[in-house]
């Protein structure tokens, strides 16, 4: 093992590098076509090396997430034979785990499997292997057909995979600035992309040529086309984003000084017309949720209340004003009228009402609720008949009891269940005058998250959305992570022989 600030290497460590070195070597021997590449993997793998010994670990956890929002680019993959398609933010992910085993084995980490929210999350784990396992790893529908395999790993294993390691590797307050300033950081590049795409559908056609990467600007990729759905292949995970970035903006406002502060300050100005833009009313209604929490809980000043009252009245004259934009269909300019989404909506309730009848105790299989939803007797005259395509359910609880039954649903339940007790705990383990980033307000922020994430689930699946999962889970790792540095701890003292004599 390296040991730093001393004059020696372990031998196994030189035996690595001796190795790797001599690889490294025979292969640019063998073909001198790929010398500059072998040279940038070296430099990359000793760049990883050097961070997960030094630097803060949990920013990987952060660079994985957030490049479903930058580099998901879809002409840049290798596809693979019953496998994956290997993408940018899968190969990040990939390193994300090296760096990582680095970390823990270099410097001597202790790895820790000591909650029982793990433990739930590895039986909900096993549970839905077993599901897709009996009923198929794809399905038979051929829109929906990665959804088992797609939604088990990209969407549950690989964020809980996540959550476990940023758990472990929680240590110190500057891993809360470190992430949430990564995330701001981002919101520039969301918001600007929001506003021009919001700008091309209502007048300005040429704002689409200064939006970068250009598939962005394809209709083809994904939906919502006619929204500010940012550089996501759908407006879901762009609302998502918006609504957590707002109240981050305003949870560092009040910590960081300087100019960046005023910039916060304006970020935080131009998320709500964004929010708007993307024309999902679960971001709308998380919105308003989220400032309940907020303006209630966060925060020690007076007049939380107050605050709370003046924003109500503010929406309610806002909603005065604008009450002919927001009874219109289109959602471009409000669409709150619009019922086509609402109808589907009550179909999808019938139909997984119908579903689960069929197996309550285990469900129709992990991912086969379109392939259940195939085979239903469709009444014309009923709510069930009233779709004939492929129509994904909107809700992941309801999704959950269709695919898993009282078992996938109760285990989901719980996790989200154990996680608010875990954040309780440390609530009430910070003092109320805890002025560091570590502190009560940091609480309510995740609570304020936890809101966001529930009310966007109850409005559609999140297993289909990585991005979405990727941030709620990383951030619950972190707290969950203080939690457990909080908790006291018994010292383990040798007995001596005075102690046995008195």
């Amino acid at each position: 093992m390296l040991t730093l600030g001393h004059q020696k290497i372990d031998t196994l460590t030189l035996a690595v590098m001796v190795v790797v070195l001599a690889a490294a070597t025979a292969l640019c021997l063998a073909a001198p076509a790929l010398t500059p590449w072998v040279f940038l993997a070296l430099a990359v793998a000793a760049l990883v090396l050097y961070w997960s010994m030094r630097w803060e670990i949990t920013i990987f956890a952060w660079l994985w997430v957030l490049s479903y929002g930058l580099l998901e680019w879809p002409q840049w993959k290798v596809e693979l034979t019953n496998f994956f398609n290997m993408t940018v933010p899968r190969f990040i992910f990939i390193g994300m785990l090296v760096a990582f085993f680095l970390h823990f084995m270099l410097r001597r980490r202790a790895v820790r499997y000591d909650r029982g929210i793990l433990w739930v999350m590895l039986a909900l784990v096993a549970y839905c292997a077993i599901s897709a396992t009996a009923t198929g790893w794809v399905a038979k529908t051929e829109e929906v057909k990665s959804a088992p395999y797609f939604r088990f790993l990209a969407s549950m294993v690989f964020p809980f995979i996540v959550f476990f390691l940023v758990y472990n590797a929680t240590r110190s307050e500057k891993q809360i600035r470190w992430g949430l300033i990564l995330l701001t950081i981002y919101g520039w590049y969301a918001l600007y992309i929001g506003y021009l795409q919001y700008a091309s559908i209502m007048a300005w056609p040429g704002a689409r040529a200064l939006i970068w990467p250009p598939y962005i600007n394809d209709p083809s990729y994904g939906i919502h086309f006619e929204r500010a759905r940012g550089a996501f292949s759908a407006a879901g995970p762009q609302g998502l984003f918006l609504v957590l970035l707002f109240y981050v903006d305003l949870f560092l406002i009040r910590r960081v000084r300087g100019p960046y502060r005023a910039a916060l300050i304006a970020q935080a100005v131009l998320v709500p017309p964004a929010i708007f833009f993307t024309g999902i009313r679960a971001s709308y209604v998380a919105f308003f949720i989220c400032g309940i929490i907020w303006c209630i809980l966060a925060g020690r000043e007076r007049f939380g209340k107050g605050k709370l009252a003046i924003a109500i009245l503010a929406v309610a004259i806002g909603s005065a004003v604008f009450w002919e934009n927001l009874i219109t269909t289109k959602r471009e300019i409000g669409g709150v009228a619009q019922r086509g989404p609402i109808v589907s909506r009550f179909v999808l309730v019938s139909q997984t009402w119908e579903i689960f009848k069929q197996s309550p105790l285990v469900g129709v299989g992990f991912g086969h609720f379109v392939d259940a939803q195939q085979e239903l007797a469709r009444d014309p005259a009923s709510a069930v008949g009233m779709t004939t395509g492929v129509l994904v359910e909107h809700n992941l609880f309801l999704n959950m009891a269709a695919e898993t039954g009282v078992v996938g649903l109760a285990a989901t339940v719980l996790i989200f269940v154990l996680l608010l007790r875990q954040s309780r705990q440390l609530y009430r383990k910070l003092p109320e005058t805890a002025a560091g980033d570590l502190s009560r307000d940091f609480v309510v922020l995740f609570w304020v998250v936890l809101a966001n994430f529930l009310t966007t689930a109850m409005f559609r699946d999140t297993l289909w959305d990585v991005f979405a999962n990727g941030i709620f889970w990383t951030l619950a790792g972190l707290m969950v992570g203080y939690n457990r540095l909080l908790e006291p701890h018994q010292l383990d003292l040798p007995v001596t022989a005075s102690d046995v004599a008195a």
